[in-house]
């Protein structure tokens, strides 16, 4: 018992001073040493063991919750913030030379890193949001009817059935709001009847075989289309160029007509898309084209000229 109580005291009069790290791995208490915090992120906090149980640490900023190492400052060269070297001289007492609480060092090299993969943001899910983009549709044509007189004086009525259209665009979107593009189509209406000084003949009867309008447009575009972050975007737009018309009837008396000719046209689009998957829109909209002065072979004077086109088509970004 005595043995016991002079060792005790001896130990107690050893100055602090004296206390020397021979052994880095040395801490300043025996019953409360520093221990090492890494994170699944690569991050390390250096902390005593009392601390570990005052919480329960999830590591929610870190990816996870960490694994505890002991910690030996003579190995992991790991000091506080704001000092510059990783050991200081033996001469200095073991507790000068031990990292605070809030000693953090930087991460472990990114191959040990196993972070969780981020979500998929709205941007990646639409797909590319500029560069090329090829677009096509079909869609229902409703060609207004074309009046105006004919050569010989005589005023003709051009009445047409529901046809159908082919598009086919090339582009370019410069920004996620503005596109740039060039447009060729097929349009086809058949005649139902015509109507000539008052006398109608109608398609299918005896004084009045096939007869259809055809129009193959060729535009160059502008679309301006409203960047939201969800999968439905609306867009407006419009273009210019010329169209091939061909117009063709057989009917009596005049027998068998077919007029080529270029005419000036202009069109304006509204429409939306809906994106189906990364880089893939479905692509709903209205077009209108027109045919402000429209000219037939050997005809005369024809007020302008509308169709109408209600289609729906893939527009695919890359």
């Amino acid at each position: 018992m005595y043995k016991y109580v002079i060792t005790i005291i001896a130990i107690l009069a050893t100055p602090v001073g004296s206390l020397q790290a021979a052994d880095p791995a040395v801490t300043a208490s025996i019953n409360d040493p520093m221990v090492m915090k890494i994170y699944p992120d690569g991050t390390k906090v250096i902390v005593r063991w009392s601390e570990i149980g005052k919480a329960v640490d999830n590591g929610d900023k870190h990816g996870g919750s960490p694994r505890i190492i002991a910690y030996d400052p003579g190995k992991d060269g790991v000091v506080p913030i704001g000092q510059t070297t990783a050991v200081q001289p033996a001469s200095e007492p073991v507790s000068s030379r031990l990292p605070t609480s809030s000693s953090v060092v930087a991460p472990e090299s990114t191959k040990s890193i196993e972070a969780t993969p981020a979500p998929m943001s709205d941007t990646e899910s639409y797909g590319p949001e500029e560069g090329f983009v090829l677009r096509s549709a079909v869609g229902a044509s409703f060609q207004q009817p074309l009046s105006g007189r004919s050569g010989g004086g005589g005023y003709n009525k051009f009445v047409f059935q529901p046809g159908i259209r082919f598009d086919l665009e090339p582009g370019y979107n410069v920004t996620n709001w503005f596109r740039a593009g060039l447009e060729t189509s097929f349009i086809y209406n058949q005649i139902h009847s015509i109507s000539n000084d008052g006398t109608m003949i109608y398609n299918g009867a005896d004084n009045l075989g096939n007869g259809g309008f055809y129009q193959v447009p060729v535009l160059a575009n502008v679309t301006f289309t409203y960047p939201s972050e969800g999968p439905i975007r609306g867009y407006l737009g419009g273009g210019i160029g010329g169209a091939w018309d061909i117009l063709q009837a057989s009917s009596d008396p005049r027998g068998a007509y077919t007029s080529y000719h270029w005419n000036f046209v202009w069109e304006v689009t509204a429409g939306f898309t809906y994106n189906v998957m990364p880089g893939l829109d479905l692509d709903i909209a209205y077009k209108l084209l027109s045919t402000p002065n429209p000219n037939f072979d050997g005809e005369g004077h024809y007020q302008a000229s509308f169709n109408h086109t209600a289609e729906i088509g893939l527009a695919y970004r890359f």
